[in-house]
């Protein structure tokens, strides 16, 4: 059963958030109002420092712990329309503090200006500038930036660019042709999302561009050379079957992956830290599988060995 602050939550997305909008114009507006928007407090912890820089070209901001041994490439949802770096502030700081990393939030470009593949070239282009660090990175994201999280990983290894050490996916958009079960089926118990609202930002945001390429649906990607994969997912939500398919690529390739399932949660909510009790309880999970990854072991994602899903879930059976 969900927490009072959970359930609360899942109220004001409801009725501040979930729209079943079909004019473009009209769910660029609205979402841009509710996600650029301080609709939640994030503070920045305690001992973390913020700082505006320039990455590979791209604005962003710092989140660093006072001697960073890891750096952190986090991609923020939004639905490639909109989206508000300051609402990550509190979950990438903790993130910083629990891993002694720095984190780096880019504030890539956004459709209907830019469309697709603007957003992933950002993604890319600052990736590419953090590989000149000699620290092991992490690349993560949630939502539209999960989505840039796995397209950031298909494409450093089409460039035969060096892998990070591990990856994290919270609720990431895989499925760009929509033709997932759970798109339909969870469309009115996703307390956020409506099946409608996705279809439309979708086509925001690629304009035109085929969604069967992997760049695009990267569920549809080959994961072979992959590093260890992190994904989590609410079995409510309209992209349940994104995570899953994601998982089931990742399993095929021979790629570490473990997927973590919870019921009766809002869409992307280990980000919400600073506010539910499920995402700091989550965020102790999150952190121990990305610190597996992090010791060195000298072996490339190549080298290791295959590993089976796991899934930690709440949901049904």
């Amino acid at each position: 059963m969900a927490s009072i602050p959970a359930n609360i939550m899942k109220l004001m997305l409801r009725v501040g958030v979930k729209r079943d909008i079909r004019d473009p114009d009209k769910l660029v507006r609205h979402l841009r109002r509710v996600m650029n928007a301080p609709l939640a407090p994030s503070p920045v912890p305690r001992g973390v420092r913020l700082q505006h820089a320039r990455v590979g070209g791209v604005p962003g901001q710092w989140l660093s712990s006072p001697d960073p041994t890891v750096t952190v490439l986090y991609l923020h949802g939004g639905a490639f329309i909109g989206g508000r770096l300051a609402t990550y502030h509190n979950f990438c700081g903790r993130l910083a503090k629990a891993l002694n990393a720095r984190v780096f939030l880019p504030d890539y470009r956004l459709a209907p200006e830019h469309p697709y593949p603007a957003a992933p070239d950002d993604a890319l282009a600052v990736y590419r500038e953090l590989l000149d660090d000699p620290r092991p990175m992490i690349i993560a994201g949630d939502s539209a930036g999960g989505n840039l999280t796995l397209v950031t990983l298909l494409r450093a290894r089409d460039l035969a660019l060096p892998m990070p050490a591990c990856a994290l996916a919270i609720s990431p958009g895989a499925d760009a042709r929509g033709e997932l079960m759970s798109r339909q089926a969870n469309s009115d118990s996703d307390a956020m999302l409506s099946r409608r609202m996705i279809d439309v930002a979708t086509r925001v945001y690629l304009a035109g561009a085929d969604p069967t390429l992997p760049y695009a649906s990267p569920c549809l990607g080959d994961y072979s050379g992959l590093p260890p994969l992190m994904l989590t997912v609410s079995a409510e939500e309209c992209l349940r079957d994104d995570a899953h398919a994601v998982a089931q690529r990742a399993r095929d390739a021979g790629v570490p992956v473990q997927l973590l399932e919870r019921a009766d949660l809002p869409h992307v909510w280990p980000v919400f830290t600073f506010l539910l009790p499920e995402a700091r309880r989550d965020f102790g999970i999150i952190v121990s599988a990305l610190r597996r990854h992090l010791a060195p072991t000298g072996s490339t994602s190549a080298d290791r060995p295959a590993q089976a899903a796991t899934v930690v879930s709440e949901a049904p059976a």
